[in-house]
């Protein structure tokens, strides 16, 4: 453990509270930090529920020492590889997400070249993740319509494809001559909206079904595929 890394004793923290101290001990903890907390027993519950509330943004080990207490090592998500392929295209689904962000950002402050060129990245990482969910997993993982007839493959499709022709829309908006602010902002409202949304049906809907799949697959096609998404993603960066 560096000088840098935290260090926690909750063993006499009641259950109750647990989650809480677990929350106020490493929301402030920084890319290549980790965070050693001991519990008096099993903290899988609380760190899994907590996880939650993160967005998924944690990832631990956990042990026994020689006193029988539990030991967990957390570290932030961004610090370790992914752990399969659902987990890479949700990070995958947040790094989108932190570059749209920034495209909204820089164009209220009237920096349209720097968000340009942050938008045009966004289209090409678009593509990427639709190859992913298209290419392989929707063809290789077929879903089954319920009673009203609604396919989740056949809505993600749907909604791909008017996600893309928006992103490339408003791509296009900002070689416009007389692009401004006022005229691209609206439009980045609308589909900010429309993908945050997409992307919870997405991972509610049919990443379980996926994950299900996939769970049954030899452990050997499951990291050899994992591979190959992270190759379609550029997926080096997620393992440094």
């Amino acid at each position: 453990m560096s000088e840098n890394d935290f260090f926690c004793d909750l063993t006499a923290t009641p259950a109750s509270h647990l989650q809480t101290a677990v929350f106020y001990e490493i929301k402030d903890m920084l890319r290549g930090q980790t965070a050693t907390i001991v519990f008096a027993e099993d903290p899988a519950i609380t760190l899994h529920s907590l996880n939650l509330q993160l967005r998924n943004n944690l990832r631990w080990e956990i042990s026994r020492d020689a006193a029988g207490r539990w030991q967990a090592v957390i570290h932030r998500a961004e610090d370790v590889p992914p752990t399969d392929v659902l987990d890479a295209l949700k990070r995958d689904h947040k790094r989108l997400d932190a570059m749209f962000s920034q495209v909204i950002h820089l164009t209220d402050s009237k920096q349209l070249t720097a968000a340009h060129a942050i938008m045009r990245a966004f289209v090409e990482g678009l593509r990427k993740h639709f190859a992913v969910e298209h290419d392989i997993l929707a063809r290789a993982i077929r879903t089954v319509p319920d009673a009203f007839g609604f396919d989740p493959t056949a809505a993600m499709l749907q909604e791909h494809a008017e996600i893309l022709n928006q992103s490339v829309m408003i791509e296009l908006s900002f070689e416009e001559t007389d692009a401004s602010s006022a005229s691209i902002a609206p439009l980045l409202a609308i589909l900010a909206g429309y993908f945050s949304k997409h992307e919870q049906r997405e991972e509610t809907s049919l990443f379980p079904v996926w994950t299900g799949a996939l769970n049954k697959a030899p452990d050997e096609a499951r990291a050899a595929l994992l591979v190959r998404v992270l190759g379609i993603l550029d997926g080096v960066r997620y393992a440094t």
